[in-house]
This record gives C-alpha cells, sequence and structure tokens, in this order.
C-alpha cells in the first residue's frame, strides 16, 4: 500500500482524492492501515464528496456523546433514494418507491432523536437488560454446541459457515420463538435488510430492500398478532408486554425493532465470532492462556472487539456547527466516525496492535457511546463468550488452513467470506 495515497477503486468517483478511501479493496483487506494514516495525517478529515471521516479515540467518542449531533439519518438519505427511484422504473416486478423501506427504518430507534428516541429506547430496553438477556445464556451453548456437534468427525471446517453464521441465527430464532419452518425465509428477509447500512447501496439494490421489507413486515404483523393472543416465554411477547406508564410499543415500532434485533444482531455477532475466533487462531499464545484461564473469557471479548472491531464506522449528522481538530464541521454535515480507527489507537491504547486478552481497562467504542450506545451489546457479549468457549472446549487445538481471505464487499461491517480450518 502507498504511503502518500490510495489508488482509485473502480467504484470511486473519478474525481476522488485518495487520502482515505474506504471503497479501495485494500481497505477492505485491512483496514488498520489505512486508519493509522488517517490517525497521523489527517484524523479530521473532509473527503471530496463532503463527508467527514474522524480517526481518534478522543474524537470518535467526542462526537459520539456530543448531542450537536444528531443519528446516522438513514430514513433522510431513504427519501432522497426514494425521490431518484420514482424518476425511473428499475423492473416492472418491483416496486418504483422506498415507500415500505422509509417506514420500516423511521421506527428503528437507533436512527431516531430525543424525545422519539428516548421514549422509543426506554420500551425496548427493559427486554435487552443484562438480567433478563443472562437467562439466554444456557439457550446460546446449547445452540453452539448442537452446532459443534454436528462436526463431529471433520477433517477440516469453514468456521464462518459452519458456526459463524449459523450461531446468531439459531439464537435469534430462539430469542423470537419463531417456527423453524419459517427461520429461513426470515434470515434471507433480514439479510437483505441489513444492507441499509452500506453507503454503497446502488438503487436496483434499494428496491430490493424495499420489496424484502414489504413481505418482511406482512409476516411479523401476523406473527405479533399470534402472540398477542397466545403470549409466550420470548422477546416478541416481551415486546407486547413493555411498557412505560401507560406507553406501550406500536405494531409498527414492534415490526421495526424485530427487524433491527434480526439485522444489527445477526450481522455483528456473524463478525465477532469470525474476527475472534481468526485472532486466536493467528495467536495461540492468547488461545493457550484462554483454555488454561478461562475466567479471561469475559476480558478476551472486550479485547476481541477491540482488536477487529465488527462494526467499523457509524455516522452522525451536525446539527449544528461544531468546531473538531481546528476544522469547521457545518450544519448537516455527515460525520463518518472510524470505530475500528478509535480502538487501534495509540492515544488511548499501549501497542494497539498488539492482540492481548489480559489487556486492562479495555474501554472499547465497538458498540458506540452516549445516547445511541448499542442496546444489544449484553446479549452480543454473552453470544461471544459462549461461542467461544464451547469452539475452544470442543477444539481446542483449533488452526488455520493457508489460505488467502476476503472479507464482504461492505464499507461498515467487516466480516470474512470463510475462515478453513483444521480441528
Amino acid at each position: 500500500m502507498s504511503a502518500t495515497a490510495l489508488p482509485i477503486s473502480p467504484a470511486s468517483p473519478p474525481h476522488a482524492a485518495l487520502f482515505f478511501n474506504p471503497r479501495h479493496p485494500d481497505f477492505n483487506k485491512d483496514p488498520y492501515a489505512c486508519y493509522q494514516r488517517l490517525r497521523d495525517q489527517d484524523p479530521v478529515h473532509r473527503s471530496p464528496l463532503g463527508v467527514w471521516f474522524l480517526g481518534r479515540y478522543e474524537d470518535v467518542r467526542a462526537v459520539l456523546k456530543d448531542r450537536r449531533f444528531g443519528a446516522w439519518d438513514i430514513p433522510s438519505q431513504l427519501r432522497k433514494k426514494n425521490a431518484m427511484l420514482k424518476s425511473r422504473r428499475i423492473s416492472p416486478n418491483q416496486p418504483d418507491n422506498l415507500d415500505a423501506l422509509i417506514a420500516n427504518s423511521e421506527n428503528w430507534f437507533a436512527f431516531l432523536e430525543a424525545p422519539d428516541h428516548t421514549r422509543l429506547r426506554a420500551l425496548v430496553s427493559s427486554a435487552f437488560e443484562k438480567r433478563n438477556v443472562e437467562k439466554m445464556r444456557h439457550v446460546i451453548r446449547r445452540c453452539a454446541e448442537d452446532l459443534l456437534d454436528r462436526l463431529h468427525g471433520a477433517d477440516t471446517l469453514d468456521v464462518m459457515a459452519d458456526y459463524a453464521c449459523q450461531l446468531p441465527q439459531n439464537v435469534i430464532a430462539a430469542l423470537l420463538g419463531l417456527p423453524a419452518e419459517d427461520f429461513p425465509q426470515c434470515v434471507a428477509w433480514a439479510n437483505v435488510i441489513s444492507r441499509i447500512f452500506d453507503p454503497l447501496v446502488s438503487l436496483e439494490e434499494y428496491a430490493r430492500l424495499n420489496q424484502c421489507s414489504i413481505e418482511f413486515m406482512d409476516y411479523l404483523r401476523g406473527l405479533i398478532a399470534r402472540r398477542r393472543a397466545e403470549p409466550r416465554d420470548d422477546l416478541i411477547s416481551a415486546l407486547i408486554q413493555a411498557r412505560t406508564g401507560e406507553d406501550r410499543l406500536s405494531d409498527a415500532e414492534m415490526i421495526s425493532t424485530i427487524i433491527v434485533v434480526f439485522g444489527a444482531g445477526e450481522e455483528t455477532v456473524i463478525s465477532m465470532i469470525g474476527n475472534g475466533a481468526l485472532a486466536l487462531m493467528r495467536h495461540p499464545e492468547q488461545r493457550r492462556l484462554l483454555l488454561a484461564q478461562p475466567g479471561l473469557m469475559n476480558n478476551a471479548v472486550e479485547e476481541i472487539l477491540r482488536y477487529d472491531t465488527p462494526l467499523q464506522m457509524t455516522s452522525r449528522t451536525a446539527l449544528q456547527e461544531v468546531q473538531i481538530g481546528g476544522k469547521t464541521i457545518r450544519e448537516g454535515d455527515q460525520v463518518y466516525v472510524a470505530l475500528g480507527s478509535a480502538n487501534r489507537d495509540p492515544e488511548r491504547f499501549t501497542d494497539p496492535d498488539v492482540f492481548d486478552i489480559r489487556r486492562e481497562r479495555i474501554h472499547h467504542l465497538s458498540f458506540a457511546d452516549g445516547a445511541h450506545y448499542c442496546v444489544g451489546s449484553q446479549l452480543a457479549r454473552i453470544e461471544a463468550q459462549e461461542a467461544f468457549a464451547a469452539l475452544l472446549d470442543r477444539f481446542p487445538t483449533l488452526r488455520m488452513l493457508p489460505q488467502e481471505l476476503s472479507y464482504r464487499e461492505h464499507t461498515v461491517l467487516r466480516c470474512m467470506n470463510h475462515l478453513f480450518a483444521k480441528p
């Protein structure tokens, strides 16, 4: 990789300055070298397209906690795309608008501001409190062990396809109480809709996201109606019963929340399990230490989240003019805060490029910070703890096979396609 500039990616506009280019294949392969250059040379960087990228821990954390910055305003972006889509028909078999996708996203509390965000988050948070998700620990472990049972006697395995991708899906199915026969279709819908977080999605893909939203929302309306008639011990029933005073979630709000659980909850945990397995295989001394001292598991998960962050970036919108690092961010500007860069900042972490499960005070930003701190963080942590405990218990000498790693083409999520290993 050049020390002075990144080459132009085919997906990049021809006029793009290439100081920091998240679209380039080298960034996809290893973003951390790009982040180091960002932090060292222009940590508050304005791209030629007018968006900002922030790379230092203190700047990233400050923006996440600063009420002068609003949430990632994806609904507004979708409304702009909607106007473009309505001007031309993508396919006779697809809607010529994004109305369903917009309606869905407008109830995602991650995209809302106070007081709407405060109200919705309060109602949803009770279902994700630590004491409630802790009850899922034995279910998660059972799901992990069931998957590993299928790999008994295997000569090789793909950690991603055989384990990391399947475990969060099975956990979500159990959490929501979904009928087994419906789950594959729900996963397919959710995987498409989760592309809403990728800024490189084309109009054609947005039309597909909209169609999946229509179908998934229709399915969930029926499921909520059945749970309202016959409550169970699952998340959907808990959302129906959630209340603050006399306030309750509407069906539309419950539908959007369930879709968020599927999309964000599945994809980030897949990435976390894959990235963690890779780190443990690349650092066998850390794997052996964890096997010898299983009490380090919680700390190991925090270090995995810091070392190879699943969600590499998130976005905020400036609600007024703000000065950061001697630069003026104007009202309405979009600011991408690089969580993955912040978690490798040497100003915050000693030897940040070293994977050390004994690292102390790991105050990473992988779940963001401030008002929009990830509501599902406790569940994600428990999933990772049980996933790695089960994997190492079953395959204590797991080692990586020679291979060229490839990552999904996604500017926000860091997730491998495959990870082949020898049990």
